[in-house]
């Protein structure tokens, strides 16, 4: 089988598997999965967030002197804001992703796509001089359209859940059950010394999970708090953001390489072809 034909037999093939509903389908339940642990995500930042404000408002009588304990979380409280902005990209990364998913499944594009196949196969099996070059184009871009998103939200949700998923969850847990306990605390708001002296013992306590027992100061609890916020806040850039691009990059070179070399292939076959009488 010559270059040309296998060309034109793959042509037909994309163009029939552009109306397989299985892939489109996967692909739709890995971002739901994927906006899922994005939402979790921005749900807990808010929440650590809130719960510092309130946190930030009191003073804590340590006998000798008093501290304001939003000094101390003030750190903290910056870190998670700039964490649910990023969680608020990622959630609008992903659902770009989707969006542009259910246009590329449109009626209109699969039609407009299997017809270029169909069109550039007819062309370079015939071998036809004229037009195969621009039909091979169209179809390219065709091809392009319509399973670029498709590829790509496959490939990343595979990447995530073979390099991301595990550090991701355990990490969102551990925030989880933080964000639980000072909510507690929170709730119990303090008023006089005696409550505050009994706040100081349960931060510390809700903290010492992260950092040790025991816990020399605030500080150090809310450290660990952030290292955890700058862990996920990469893990979520790189599945939202690094990983859809590099993919797109690599299918979009690996695609302009074949249709490269099967064009240079059908103009090969082209010139042997003996003059007609």
């Amino acid at each position: 089988m010559t270059r040309s034909y296998w060309l034109a037999g793959s042509l037909l093939l994309l163009a029939a598997l552009a109306w397989l509903e299985a892939p489109q389908l996967w692909a739709l339940a890995t971002l739901d999965d994927s906006l899922g642990d994005a939402f979790a995500a921005f749900a807990i930042a808010r929440g650590l967030n809130a719960t510092i404000s309130v946190l930030q408002s009191s003073t804590v009588d340590l006998q000798v002197f008093q501290i304001s304990v939003g000094e101390a979380l003030d750190p903290a409280n910056d870190m998670i804001e700039r964490f649910s902005w990023v969680m608020f990209a990622a959630t609008g990364s992903l659902a770009l992703q989707k969006l542009l998913l259910g246009i590329s499944a449109s009626t209109v594009i699969k039609t407009l796509v299997s017809g270029a196949c169909v069109l550039a196969a007819a062309l370079v099996a015939l071998r036809a001089r004229v037009g195969q070059s621009a039909a091979l184009k169209l179809a390219l871009a065709g091809i392009f359209l319509r399973f670029a998103v498709l590829l790509v939200a496959l490939a990343s949700g595979l990447a995530s859940e073979a390099f991301l998923d595990e550090p991701r969850q355990a990490t969102m847990s551990q925030l989880e059950t933080t964000e639980e306990r000072l909510s507690e605390i929170a709730d119990d708001q303090i008023s006089n010394q005696e409550q505050a002296q009994n706040w100081w013992e349960k931060l510390k306590g809700s903290l010492s999970h992260l950092v040790g027992d025991p816990v020399a100061s605030v500080v150090d609890g809310f450290d660990a708090i952030t290292d955890k916020v700058v862990d996920l806040t990469m893990i979520f850039i790189t599945q939202t953001i690094l990983f859809p691009l590099g993919f797109l990059y690599l299918l979009y070179r690996l695609g302009g390489r074949l249709f490269g070399q099967a064009r240079l292939g059908g103009r090969f076959e082209r010139r042997r072809l003996p003059p007609r009488e």
